[in-house]
């Protein structure tokens, strides 16, 4: 029984829980966006209850997290030796066959999932996984072209549950708030190669590009990035958002003893405001019945990764939820 509990809370830790609850808030975004407006009452998404969307889009968010996290750590497993010695599989508590298994199921339940919303989900899901897979194999050895795939990565995920999606700024600020933090950890974590000039450049110039993709598109159909009867003193919620994350990373890190565990705590911090950042976009358009869910989703997450945390990482040393 004790060894079924330690290899489940060892998974927790292989599938990066504070990611996980970051992504389940994202797609739930896009997903109270589009249920709660008639213009998207021709896609599949719309037609379907509120309580299995909303558990469809929560399983797809937790399993391509589970299918990201168990697939980066299985093709690391060297590297993770020597660097992340408390990970899971260096540390033993998960076996390379049980990893193995853990994203084979994780990207199979994904696919179901996605499959009772519809086919374009699907589709979407299966190139977030595309992603996914060209970000581990070649994009993580290339800075400026990994930073960058990791932000579209996370914006392509949001789409699953709606590619129609007009109002396209909460994904937009996802993409950046992810890059930024990626960028941000790459750079503490003092990995190789370093960045250069030329990646400098790389990364702001794939920046735009995705920005101009992302934004364009619904701009260009619309001819506003705001939906209809949103006024833009309500993007106020999303400022004070932004604002507070930037002030509680700052003293995060100003009380951080290493700047390895300084970038842990960007990583922990910046999957988490993910549920903060949709609180606020849903407060803007105000959809006050989903903000005040959301935001309690958010503290309700907040406490869980803690108590997470405490049970397997009681040693104090920085945990390892992601790269």
């Amino acid at each position: 029984m004790l060894k079924s509990s330690k290899q489940a809370l060892a998974t927790l830790h292989l599938t990066r829980l504070s990611v996980a609850i970051g992504a389940v808030a994202d797609i739930w975004l896009v997903l109270m966006l589009t249920k709660s407006d008639s213009d998207f009452v021709g896609t599949s998404v719309y037609a379907i209850p509120w309580w299995s969307a909303l558990l469809a889009t929560g399983v797809v968010a937790v399993c391509m997290c589970g299918f990201a996290a168990s697939l980066n750590d299985t093709l690391d497993v060297r590297q993770d030796a020597a660097f992340y010695p408390n990970r899971p599989i260096p540390r033993g508590l998960v076996s390379m066959s049980h990893a193995t298994v853990v994203m084979i199921a994780s990207l199979l339940l994904a696919l179901l999932a996605a499959s009772f919303l519809g086919t374009w989900p699907v589709q979407i899901t299966l190139l977030t996984a595309a992603i996914v897979l060209f970000y581990n194999t070649v994009g993580k050895f290339i800075p400026a072209v990994g930073l960058v795939s990791i932000g579209l990565l996370y914006a392509t995920h949001m789409l699953i549950a709606n590619i129609e999606l007009t109002f396209t700024l909460p994904v937009w600020l996802v993409m950046t708030h992810t890059m930024i933090c990626a960028i941000s950890v790459y750079v503490y974590e003092g990995k190789r190669p370093k960045l250069s000039f030329r990646g400098w450049i790389g990364i702001v110039l794939g920046w735009i590009f995705w920005s101009a993709v992302i934004l364009g598109g619904p701009y260009a159909r619309t001819g506003s990035l705001l939906p209809d009867g949103m006024s833009p003193y309500s993007l106020i919620w999303v400022v004070a958002a932004v604002v507070g994350f930037i002030v509680t990373i700052r003293w995060k890190i100003m009380r951080a003893n290493s700047n390895r565990i300084a970038a842990e705590k960007i990583r922990r911090y910046g999957a988490l405001w993910d549920c903060m950042y949709a609180g606020a976009w849903l407060a803007a358009l105000q959809l006050t019945g989903p903000a005040l869910a959301m935001f309690g989703f958010a503290f309700v997450a907040g406490v869980t990764v803690m108590l997470v945390k405490e049970t397997t990482g009681g040693s104090g040393k920085p945990l390892a939820w992601r790269k």
